[in-house]
């Protein structure tokens, strides 16, 4: 009998009112119970950029997609996970040597992935400029970090998401990359689907054939 091929599966979503972190200034995620009449439901409160969560270009760009209307098929994708040395930021020089290819993801594993998640934390890695250009240089359609932004926390001109939002490129947000290894991967990161949304969070999990 032919083996199966076996996959290994890893869901890198965090889990809204478990180990959320909010923006600041940004709305918390929060929810409470009832059960009345032999059934529990839930209220919901959160942001559009909850937890992991997608960017749309209608995030920065007024009449740009939502993600509504962004192609399903952009959510299932090839993906590179980058393990990123420096505690600072994402640069072009760690990012030379990377064979990037056109329509993949690439996903950034930083020090952010071992940052206590109790509170905000300021200092987080973050993507530089000229790197986020290189990023859409090499056509990439989705790029991911795994913190909150993409963004340096003081800078209020926005260039990273200007540059990627600007470019079609989807940002994928907060991912928890803890027990991922680098390499190759196969991704899926489905937004809710809500009219006219700036961002939503997402389901995001990785796979590939072992």
């Amino acid at each position: 009998m032919k083996e199966l091929h076996r996959e290994m599966i890893i869901d890198i979503t965090r889990t809204l009112g478990l180990d959320t972190v909010s923006f600041p200034d940004d709305v918390d995620f929060s929810a409470s119970h009832t059960r009345a009449s032999g059934y529990a439901l839930s209220r919901l409160v959160m942001s559009s950029h909850s937890g992991t969560h997608i960017d749309a270009p209608l995030h920065f760009f007024e009449g740009r997609e939502s993600l509504d209307e962004v192609p399903v098929e952009r959510f299932f994708l090839d993906a590179d996970v980058i393990e990123i040395e420096s505690p600072i930021s994402v640069t072009v020089p760690e990012l030379d040597s990377c064979p990037v290819e056109p329509g993949q993801a690439v996903l950034f594993k930083t020090k952010n992935s071992d940052l206590p998640r109790e509170r905000f934390h300021e200092n987080f890695v973050y993507i530089e400029s000229d790197a986020a250009q290189w990023l859409v240089d090499k056509g990439v359609s989705l790029v991911g970090i795994d913190y909150i932004s993409v963004e340096r926390y003081d800078n209020m001109d926005f260039p990273v998401h200007l540059t990627m939002l600007g470019a079609g490129a989807l940002i994928l947000e907060d991912i928890d990359l803890r027990s991922v290894e680098p390499g190759r991967y196969q991704l899926t990161c489905l937004p809710i689907k809500t009219v006219h949304a700036d961002g939503a969070p997402c389901r995001a999990v990785l796979w590939r054939t072992l």
